[in-house]
């Protein structure tokens, strides 16, 4: 057994090398995505011995300040534990758990593709994990505004630190909806301008028409309608920073212009006799290929060497999936201050997350997210949309979230191989219907048939039929409104022991708790 205070690099397993770029060192083990208490999803846990073990009591997370938060402790999560073995070429991981969609009931070997790719891991409805190699110490000082600790977040950060204090402008490449706006507000934070002001346009909103003028501003009487002398953006942003987003959209006619100006530090303000000097960094940010634009003959090849004195790579949210947890943590933290503020209970303090489950959390950490960032924080406003509502909506059965369920996971060579089946792997958990097994996964789902089927990978109708052959749960109609008052009062209005008290579902608690008449106080 190891002591914990006293682990070296050297002890643990399938230690990567130090990047060449932000001396990182990743080891072979787990991120928390989904838990019960939403503050420690992306929890972590390194392998340190050649088996380990997790459980509902076993298996130490750390939180990304570096303190123990200890092991999952969650009353669905199995006592029986789930062995991680360190083995040749990959990871033997035996128990009950569902891998990347699949029941397993038995062993499975993940070779290092698929760990390096990641797998993503159900322990029951109220938990999921990713099996991985993620950066092996914590970080307290993540941040910069943004939101993760992944392998490809350290590199992200690393860039930012670097580029931040250099002088030159910085092009910032990534996917739409990656967050390169947030990116190049952290260089700006990170520079010797940060005091200075930071101005941020879209390139592709400003008309042709008055492109010069809104760039390099222009002086009274220019032209019809011209009152006022303005400096445009250059001159508000002078002792500062200017963020030119979609840059690849600049009018071909500005082109030259902010070429001079960043090689002179001078603009000419239209209609003005003379140029006068500006200090201004530019960041300018694309999600297109400037070359292919270059090569096409609408952008010029000077400017994209100039914009490019330092270059930043976004990655998409795919490349950092381990990410996701935290990331839907925090866009339901902003979607719910937005959308009710300081208004009636609320889910962050008292942790009634019960619209949320891991096996929803588990499937979303599968897509791959071509909208990326801004998609899921569209998602998690749709979630606390469904969730406040009169009716509220648990988040698998939202329109929104059923379309990302519905699509294809995920899918490459070293994805697909972490669904391949050692052959000493026992049956699967699919068929497996009796009573004793169908209660079992129906009370860790808290009585909602949809997540209990999806547990046991087999349709929804053929769970409803077998529970309604066997009058295993009883219909909400046949609870009495005396019956849920009597309940309310003896569970001091606690949702999760009402539910596991009439054993209904949450919807269906919901429902019948917004018809009674009167109220509940």
């Amino acid at each position: 057994m190891h002591d914990e205070s006293t682990l070296t690099l050297g002890d643990f397993r399938g230690r990567g090398p130090a990047t060449k770029a932000t001396d990182t060192v990743t080891a072979t083990g787990l991120t928390v995505l989904w838990h019960p208490e939403p503050e420690r999803a992306g929890d972590r846990l390194w392998f340190s011995a050649r088996e380990t073990r997790v459980s509902r009591h076993e298996g130490v997370f750390t939180d990304a300040r570096g303190q123990t938060t200890g092991p999952l402790r969650d009353p669905f999560v199995s006592r029986t534990p789930i062995v991680f073995d360190d083995s040749e070429g990959g990871i033997r991981v035996s128990g009950r758990y569902v891998a990347d969609g699949t029941p397993i009931a038995g062993a499975q070997h993940f070779d290092e593709a698929s760990i390096t790719a990641g797998v993503v891991l159900e322990l029951g409805p109220r938990v999921a994990l990713m099996l991985h190699r993620p950066p092996l110490s914590s970080r307290s000082d993540a941040g910069r505004g943004l939101v993760g600790d992944s392998l490809a977040m350290r590199r992200l950060r690393a860039e930012i630190a670097r580029s931040g204090p250099a002088r030159a402008a910085v092009l910032i490449r990534g996917e739409t909806g990656a967050g390169k706006e947030l990116v190049a507000r952290a260089i700006h934070d990170a520079s010797p301008r940060a005091a200075g002001p930071y101005q941020a346009v879209n390139v592709a909103a400003v008309p042709p028409s008055v492109a010069a003028s809104a760039f390099f501003g222009h002086v009274r009487g220019a032209f019809s309608g011209a009152a006022q002398s303005q400096p445009g953006y250059f001159g508000a942003s002078d002792g500062g920073t200017l963020f030119l987003d979609e840059i690849g959209d600049l009018p071909r006619e500005i082109q030259p212009m902010l070429l001079r100006a960043l090689e002179s530090g001078e603009v000419q303000p239209v209609g003005a006799h003379g140029t006068h000097r500006v200090d201004v960094r530019i960041i300018a940010a694309t999600d297109a290929r400037l070359e292919d634009a270059v090569e096409a003959g609408r952008f010029s090849r000077a400017l994209v060497h100039r914009l490019s004195g330092v270059e930043v790579h976004v990655p998409p949210l795919r490349d950092r999936r381990d990410d996701i947890g935290r990331l839907l943590v925090h866009g339901v933290r902003l979607a719910l201050r937005r959308t009710a503020p300081g208004q009636g209970p609320d889910p962050i303090a008292d942790g009634d997350w019960w619209w949320l489950d891991a096996i929803t959390v588990a499937r979303l950490s599968r897509y791959r997210w071509p909208g990326n960032v801004r998609e899921l924080m569209n998602i998690a406003r749709q979630i606390v949309l469904g969730a406040r509502g009169s009716e509220p909506i648990p988040a698998h059965e939202l329109p929104a979230v059923q379309r990302i369920l519905k699509l294809p996971r995920a899918s490459s060579t070293t994805h697909a191989a972490a669904t391949r089946i050692a052959p000493d792997v026992s049956p699967s958990l699919r068929g497996e219907l009796t009573e004793a097994r169908v209660l079992e996964v129906l009370e860790r789902a808290r009585w909602s048939i949809p997540v209990a089927a999806r547990e046991m990978g087999i349709a929804k109708s053929t769970l409803y039929r077998f529970v309604e052959r066997h009058q295993l749960v009883r219909k909400q109609e046949a609870i009495t409104d005396d019956e849920i008052r009597e309940a309310w009062a003896a569970c001091s209005g606690n949702r999760r022991a009402l539910i596991d008290r009439l054993r209904i579902s949450s919807r269906s608690l919901t429902y019948r708790l917004n018809r009674l008449d009167p109220p509940l106080e």
